[in-house]
């Protein structure tokens, strides 16, 4: 140790591991071997092992100046920690032989220290990807090892070292020399402007003892089965440090924000666990982020310092994710970042916040010298306002806007503080990715060159638009805040403005998604950093902070705040779990409230865009105009049942069996796919006089009790009771993992083999099918392709044991399968039967069972059937339309050219990430197998619903489905663009990086 206290950290040159060993035998009498190097920044680690298979942690260190009383310190803390927080993780201190819990003993390297601890199982988080319940608990971890070591006594010598955060400062301008990038330089000098504003805090802050090194590298984690990740073990205790308190905190959180993409998020997470246990001060609240961001600073300039001079290998692990992450952490506003932990913490964000929000709540003069009367303006995402009209088409918009606002000479639109605006929307991305598309502020419509005037006397301040100060007196004593004004031309003629005075006009461009209104923005400001600006749109997951740093300025301006139209999503969530029944499971561990669709696009409440490859429900694209418009022009003429006479069933059959092959031409129309399969069945056997009915292993076909017992997706998963006695199993033809592969090139005929054997042990048996069953394409299954051949030999050997064969087209037909219009095709067979349901209608609940003539004449013996709502007059004039577009507009071919992009696309991240095991499809009709292993095959369910997760945050709908729960389904909108695949391929690759 140094004459200043500072702990001299050099790094030892490594013994051979042998030679550690043999100190490890004859000094704490332990028979160790394979030892396996672990990384350090200066000490020798190593893993060794016992002969009964245990593991044990054999640390070698230079000699610091102080020598063993340095090691005495550490010792002592870690027997502080055992004692007083024995249920955190920590590993324990082996004596050597002589009771002694350390041994310096010379080797060939010089003099040196060896430590034996026990093993800790896990791995180190920077291995690991983090669930935000391990960010809480790494929080809960930091805060017992605080409180752990509140009673431990300040040390008799001052100690600090390189890492001691209050010397951040000093560490950083020693190195930032070695960084040669400006933005890396900038970038550090920003976090660094924020330490120095709080450093003179961390003198009377809480102090005591702290770890001070609860980096990801020292803390590991396990996964339970559940896949629930817990924290397993704390390591190295070296760095500690008497010191402000906050600097656990802030070094914990500091590392967790490494490789993140919403570095606020995982703040938050960290700090309110750490508040949980030990409660934190204002002050320490205000330093934390900074502190944070200092940190990360000090290890990116260290270590690009110590390399620049020795490659060391820990250390450029470690630039490679800081750099990174700190340019991320530079680029968000502290004043918010202190406000966003306090409202982590369960507290305001800022203690005055609620201060000004009564202070506005009565206006000092009208806003306006003129009276007017508000208009409320809804640009939300499920306002009928977009309904019609494309709202990225700012003349659209416009005219809409006009229509609403009228002529009137006093009116005026508002659009209301913190709320969702569909004009901003946006795809969902992740920490600076996520768009802003929630409104700050009060926008008010009004015209061009209209006056406005001071609702609140202040004084006139640069910055980004008009910024007044408001000086003002409460019960509490002074205040002072802000309202920030766009959209004005200022005509205030001196810095101090009064209530009542002149402040500015409206002004801006017409034709801004607003038609002829100026959009004039109003907002208070409880915080105000000159020059920094003030935004006039968040991100949803900044307006809760919001709310409270910028109170809803209406009461300011004389208005009424307009009442939610709609839930917000976890009511939704609260009334469907209390409503509905648990086994009508949503999408997602936290879904989406959905509320607009358009195109490929799927809308939630906040605005954010969710690309969907899942919807083959609807066909040609969500909220299509043509379809809409004939059901709404349909709607306004005629509907009723289908025992009436009318035009529009007649003409839809017909256009429906044409475009099938002869002798399809029989339709009975019903509402669902289910409703279909189970019609479908109940022909077959009635014509044939038999009960056995013959599908494909694996398959789904609906959910009515007779096609649910024909799914083994269903009777064959969680709470299902098995096959029933008439359901027999034809082998899946499943060429990735089944016994007939791709390099077979007569998997077809083999697959198709094992269902002719399968038809024929039914007839012997006694029990001779009256149908095989089976979809063109395996959906559900796992998007299973079938092998040329297959379908053929199998619908022959069926034929001929008296079965009628039938194809469920419920998710695969209609153009999807693109070098047929439907998948039947694709295997050179025409069934006798076929049912047909989700793209019919675009989302409208329409199906169809299509057969023979003789076999539908068979089936009349003089009981009626009938289906109140299949075939009506709008379901018929909604699944003509459908039919229309996919023809007219080519959507078959263009399912062939988008997905054979798609496939390749996939398969150039197959090449990136051996997770992904096998790449297949048909048209637009794809499937993703993940794996954890190639050669096994070992399918990754858990890591198909994570990928599920994660795809979600990057803004693309996906989830899993297979016999396994591990192949990503695509099956998206028929107007799918190569854009569109880019954006699924790109997010994917992002994700799969990531696991």
């Amino acid at each position: 140790m140094s004459a200043d206290g500072v702990v001299d950290l050099r790094r030892p040159e490594p013994l051979e591991p042998d030679e550690a060993l043999e100190v490890v035998s004859s000094a704490f009498g332990l028979a160790v071997s394979h030892p396996v190097t672990l990384g350090g920044e200066f000490d020798q680690n190593l893993r060794v092992t016992d002969p009964t298979g245990r593991h044990y942690l054999v640390k070698v260190s230079a000699l610091p100046d102080a020598g063993p009383s340095t090691a005495d310190w550490h010792e002592r803390i870690l027997l502080h920690l055992q004692t007083t927080a024995p249920e955190l993780p920590l590993p324990r201190l082996i004596p050597a032989l002589g009771g002694h819990r350390y041994v310096i003993a010379p080797t060939s390297k010089g003099d040196r220290m060896f430590r034996v601890l026990s093993w800790l199982t896990g791995a180190p988080l920077a291995e690991q990807e983090h669930s935000d319940e391990l960010l809480g608990e790494l929080g809960r971890v930091a805060g017992l090892v605080s409180n752990a070591l509140a009673s431990m006594p300040e040390p008799s010598t001052a100690i600090t070292h390189d890492w001691d955060m209050r010397r951040a400062r000093d560490v950083v301008d020693r190195s930032i020399g070695a960084v040669d990038d400006p933005q890396q330089q900038a970038d550090v000098s920003e976090v660094m402007r924020w330490f120095d504003t709080i450093e003179p805090l961390l003198a009377d802050l809480p102090r005591g003892v702290a770890h001070q090194d609860l980096n990801d590298s020292n803390i590991l984690a396990t996964t339970d089965p559940d896949g629930r990740q817990r924290i397993s073990g704390v390591l190295d205790i070296y760095d500690a440090l008497y010191t402000a308190r906050v600097a656990e905190l802030a070094v914990a959180t500091g590392y967790a924000l490494v490789r993140k993409q919403d570095p606020m998020h995982v703040a938050q997470l960290v700090v309110a666990g750490f508040n949980a246990v030990a409660p934190l001060t204002d002050d320490e609240l205000a330093a934390v982020f900074p502190l944070a961001a200092a940190r990360l600073a000090m290890n990116a300039v260290t270590w690009t310092q110590r390399n620049a001079n020795t490659r060391n290998d820990h250390g450029a692990r470690r630039m490679q994710h800081t750099w990174p992450a700190l340019a991320k952490v530079a680029r968000i506003d502290p004043d918010y970042a202190e406000a966003a932990l306090r409202v982590a913490c369960g507290r305001p964000a800022h203690p005055d916040a609620r201060r000004v929000a009564a202070a506005v709540a009565t206006p000092a003069a009208p806003w306006s010298t003129a009276e007017r009367s508000a208009v409320p303006v809804d640009t939300g995402t499920a306002s009928d306002l977009f309904d019609v009209i494309n709202w990225d088409q700012p003349a659209e918009v416009g005219r809409a806007v006009d229509g609403l606002l009228g002529s009137r000479a006093d009116g005026f639109g508002v659009i209301d503080h913190l709320r969702p605006n569909l004009l901003w929307a946006g795809q969902r991305g992740v920490g600076a990715d996520e768009p802003a598309t929630t409104t700050l502020g009060t926008r008010l419509l009004l015209r061009e060159g209209d006056p406005v005037t001071c609702p609140l006397g202040g004084v006139i301040e640069t910055g980004d638009g008009l910024v007044l100060r408001h000086d003002v007196v409460d019960d509490d004593g002074p205040l002072t805040f802000r309202t920030h004004w766009h959209g004005l031309r200022p005509t205030a003629s001196g810095p101090d403005v009064a209530a009542g005075a002149a402040l500015g006009s409206a002004h801006g461009d017409a034709g801004d998604g607003l038609g002829t209104a100026v959009g004039v923005s109003v907002s208070l400001a409880r915080r105000h950093r000159p020059g920094a600006g003030w935004p006039e749109r968040v991100t949803p997951g900044a307006a809760a902070v919001f709310a409270e740093l910028s109170p809803d300025p209406a009461a300011l301006l004389g208005l009424e705040r307009a009442s939610a139209s709609t839930l917000r999503a976890q009511n939704v969530l609260s009334i469907r779990r209390e409503r509905l029944a648990s086994s009508q499971r949503a999408y997602y561990r936290a879904p989406m409230n959905l509320q607009r669709g358009r195109g490929v696009w799927l809308y939630d409440e906040d605005g954010y865009g969710y690309l969907d490859s899942l919807n083959n429900v609807t066909h040609v694209g969500h909220a299509d105009p043509r379809v809409a418009e004939a059901s709404r022009r349909q709607m306004n003429k005629l509907n009723t049942n289908s025992r009436f006479l009318y035009e529009g069933i007649s003409t839809y059959a017909q256009k429906l069996t044409d475009t099938l092959p002869d002798p399809l031409n029989v339709v009975f129309f019903v509402c669902t796919g289910s409703e279909a399969n189970d019609l479908a069945v109940r022909i077959a056997r009635q014509v044939t006089g038999r009960a056995d009915i013959a599908i494909i292993d694996g398959a789904y076909h609906g959910n009515t009790g007779v096609v649910t017992g024909l799914s083994p997706n269903r009777y064959k998963g969680p709470g299902g009771a098995g096959a029933p006695p008439t359901t027999h199993e034809v082998m899946i033809p499943d060429r990735y993992r089944g016994p007939f592969g791709y390099d077979d090139p007569d998997a077809g005929s083999k697959y198709g083999a094992e269902a002719a054997r399968l038809f024929d042990d039914m007839v012997s048996s006694g029990h001779p099918p009256a149908a095989f069953l089976a979809e063109s394409l395996m959906g559900t299954a796992g998007n299973i392709v079938f092998p040329d051949g297959f379908l053929a030999t199998a619908f022959a050997a069926a034929r001929a044991a008296g079965a009628l064969v039938i194809s469920d087209e419920v998710q695969v037909g209609v153009g999807r399968m693109a070098d047929t219009f439907w998948g039947f095709e694709l295997g050179g067979v025409v069934p006798d039967i076929v049912t047909m349901g989700k793209p019919l209608g675009n989302g409208h609940p329409l199906a169809a069972v299509v057969t023979t003539r003789e076999i539908a004449d068979a089936f009349d013996t003089g009981m009626k059937y009938f289906n109140t709502f299949g075939g009506n007059p709008v379901s018929c004039a909604i699944g003509s339309a459908v039919l229309d577009i996919v023809l007219d507009d080519g959507l078959q071919q263009h399912a062939g050219e988008v997905g054979r992009y798609f496939a390749d696309s996939l398969r150039q991240v197959q090449r990136r990430r051996p997770i992904i095991g096998d790449v297949r499809g048909q048209g637009l009709y794809l499937g993703v197998e993940l794996v954890r292993d190639r050669d096994t095959k070992e399918p990754a369910k858990a890591e198909a619903f994570e990928v599920t997760e994660l795809m979600k945050a990057e803004g693309v709908i996906v989830f899993p489905n297979g016999v396994h729960d591990n192949v990503l389904k695509i099956k998206p909108p028929m107007i799918f663009q190569r854009e569109h695949v880019d954006i699924y391929c790109e997010a994917l690759d992002r994700v799969l990086s990531r696991l």
